[in-house]
């Protein structure tokens, strides 16, 4: 028994939905920086029925929150305009094997002149199907905060794949704060990739917390004079999981900037990567390009690699990197024993305060803490031995 699938009735979203069927098998994979994915498990199919999902969703003051099913008739010209602005349709074999196993789609609009203090919480959840897509849209001037928690309930024995799309008219102001906790014994593909306008700033606060193969493709495209965007993220792989943090930010516009704060974890026999990569194209003149890249390992048998890649094709510019791979200090675990802690709370504060430097960065208290409880939860999960308590 298959899944239903997104079905497309406008024809001009019809031609790209037929488009991703004919080209799966022509296009390549998107290329990672220092990883081989094609022995991944990407493209196991799926048989499991899930979870019905209310696909009449409620639009929040003047937010507009709609499926797909329903956008394509009330709001078919946000849709066409915004729709594949920033990630090109059938742009590689993940984007074309998406779209035609698209379980649902969702179109969140902010109107223009949007100013709200006031967090928008959303939840994401595999249990609705393998694929699905958000479309998010910021309107000119406006200011919003996004919250995201992207879950399921069960272990998923099929790949799984979600995409966000984002726009950021002139001027808007975007934080993009996201907790990830998927589970699943193939691979998970995440792929969010923002288009940032003149003077848009967008700030992403992103919890990698994922058990299985996952792949977190994350990209900020920096079009507008003035746009900036400031990624801080955190994660944590443990088991035998692989999991790779693949990190971009592309500077056109003039006076644009782009900084990457990346700080993770392996454990046990997990294979960790983090890639930082910037690039400043010709013509973006003052442009600013920063990256940090720290990893930290619980085990000798864990794998780690930061790579941190800058790309400068402009004189008038500043950019600077950072980069550490490194064990976990024995002697800083032996000093906190022989204050009576046990090693799995020595651990436990160990990597908490390793990662704390970036979550630290989320100013808003509240969401911080979210962030760090969803932390804490995967800490515990995998703590063995001695109790957290």
């Amino acid at each position: 028994m298959t899944q239903q699938l997104f079905t497309p009735t406008v024809s001009w979203l019809k031609n790209i939905f037929d488009q991703s069927q004919q080209t799966i098998e022509q296009l390549k994979l998107p290329e990672i920086e220092r990883a081989k994915i094609e022995s991944w498990p990407l493209f196991i199919e799926s048989n499991f029925i899930p979870s019905s999902i209310d696909t009449r969703l409620t639009s929040h003051s003047d937010i507009i929150v709609a499926d797909w099913q329903t956008a394509q008739t009330d709001h078919e010209q946000l849709l066409k305009k915004y729709l594949f602005q920033a990630i090109p349709a059938n742009q590689d074999k993940i984007s074309a094997y998406q779209l035609a196993h698209l379980n649902n789609g969702t179109l969140i609009y902010v109107p223009d002149n949007y100013q709200s203090d006031e967090v928008f919480e959303w939840e994401q959840n595999f249990d609705h199907g393998a694929h699905q897509y958000l479309l998010l849209v910021v309107g000119k001037n406006s200011r919003f905060t996004f919250f995201e928690k992207l879950k399921q309930s069960h272990i998923a024995d099929h790949s799984q794949s979600y995409t966000v799309e984002i726009v950021l008219e002139d001027g808007a102001n975007l934080h993009y704060m996201a907790i990830d906790q998927t589970k699943t014994n193939q691979a998970s593909y995440i792929r969010r990739h923002a288009l940032a306008k003149d003077h848009a700033h967008i700030q992403w606060s992103i919890g990698s917390f994922n058990d299985g193969a996952t792949i977190v493709d994350l990209a900020s495209i920096l079009k507008g004079q003035g746009s900036q965007a400031h990624l801080s993220e955190v994660a944590i792989s443990n088991q035998n999981f692989k999991q790779i943090l693949d990190s971009k930010i592309s500077n056109y516009g003039h006076h644009s900037i782009g900084h990457i704060n990346q700080r993770g974890v392996a454990l046990d026999q997990a294979v960790l990567t983090m890639n930082g990569i910037g690039k400043i194209f010709k013509n973006a003149k003052n442009a600013d390009a920063q990256q940090e890249n720290r990893l930290l390992m619980l085990s000798d048998q864990a794998r780690g690699d930061a790579n941190p890649i800058l790309l400068i094709d402009e004189f008038e510019v500043t950019a600077g990197h950072a980069a550490s791979v490194s064990k976990v200090d024995d002697n800083q675990l032996w000093y906190l024993m022989t204050r009576g802690i046990n090693r799995s709370k020595a651990e436990y504060l160990v990597i908490r305060g390793f990662l704390m430097k970036t979550l630290n960065q989320i100013k808003d208290p509240a969401r911080r803490q979210l962030m760090i409880d969803a932390l804490d939860q995967k800490l515990k999960s995998i703590s063995t031995g001695d109790s957290l308590d």
